[in-house]
């Protein structure tokens, strides 16, 4: 059914608060749940943190918020409206994600920043700048109109991965949705290069609700509130220091990587569990 008007006006309240109440997850044939009865609110303008080992969920969970997915059971609300009620084009309109894989498409990097037609060349500009980009697009001969390709056309040019992961955060950034989704976009860093890069993200997400995810503990150690998972379930939940005076499951795991945030490490393992 259509929204009403009210309903309208209570969707269209900024920042946006998304609430999950009772949440599980199962995918089609899997023996058991991905995410098992997680309930949890990301509060409006918050700055949350979901940090775990690979294979905790975080990721599903993420793809559950934006619609990617849809709860075997269990509801998730945005601003207080149940979301798959919403049409899939309203919902997708709330979130802009910068995800781990980068895919750039054979076109402008002006094209590839707005995904729109045609792009605005203000917020063009804007986006490169805040995602630090503009140095290098200053050094093109057809800055933001350059080919991000040389299979098709001779003048193209290739990004290299870091260069493509700032261009995926352009990308989010110029849609400027009211949430934004970090789903371990720079798990291809060093351990000390992924907290740097947060910490900027931390700074461009100002005002807006943002999710952040991560299996390396340190880089999300400025969000307001830290969910840590495993194996689908919320096991602990608090700021980084209490989590830390909690000494629990959060608190062992943080030490054991601790080592790599020295200046000489150069890599957190994915799998550093207990």
């Amino acid at each position: 059914r259509p929204l009403t008007t009210s309903e309208q006006t209570q969707l269209a309240q900024r920042p946006v608060t998304i609430h999950f109440d009772h949440v599980t997850f199962r995918y089609p044939e899997a023996k058991t749940a991905s995410l098992k009865d997680v309930s949890f609110t990301l509060e409006a303008g918050q700055k949350l943190a979901i940090v775990g080992v690979n294979g905790a969920g975080k990721s599903t969970l993420a793809r559950l918020m934006m619609g990617l997915l849809h709860p075997t059971s269990g509801t998730i609300l945005i601003n207080g409206l149940n979301a798959d009620l919403l049409p899939l084009a309203t919902r997708f309109s709330f979130f802009a994600p910068v995800f781990q894989e980068t895919i750039v498409l054979a076109l402008s990097l002006a094209d590839n920043v707005a995904l729109t037609n045609p792009p605005q060349p203000q917020q063009v500009e804007s986006a490169l700048k805040d995602a630090g980009l503009a140095d290098f697009v200053a050094t093109l001969p057809q800055k933001a109109h350059t080919p991000m390709t040389r299979y098709t056309r001779d003048d193209g040019i290739e990004l290299s991965g870091g260069q493509s992961q700032k261009l995926m955060l352009a990308r989010a950034l110029y849609k400027d949705a009211p949430v934004l989704v970090l789903d371990e976009p720079t798990a291809a860093l060093d351990a000390i290069a992924e907290n740097e890069v947060y910490q900027e993200y931390a700074q461009l997400a100002s005002g807006k609700t943002s999710l952040f995810i991560s299996h390396r503990l340190a880089s999300t150690r400025f969000c307001d509130t830290i969910l840590f998972m495993d194996h689908g379930q919320v096991l602990e939940s608090g700021t980084h220091d209490q989590l830390i005076a909690n000494n629990g499951r959060y608190a062992q795991m943080y030490h054991i990587q601790s080592k790599y945030y020295q200046p000489e490490a150069k890599e957190v393992p994915a799998n550093d569990n207990l």
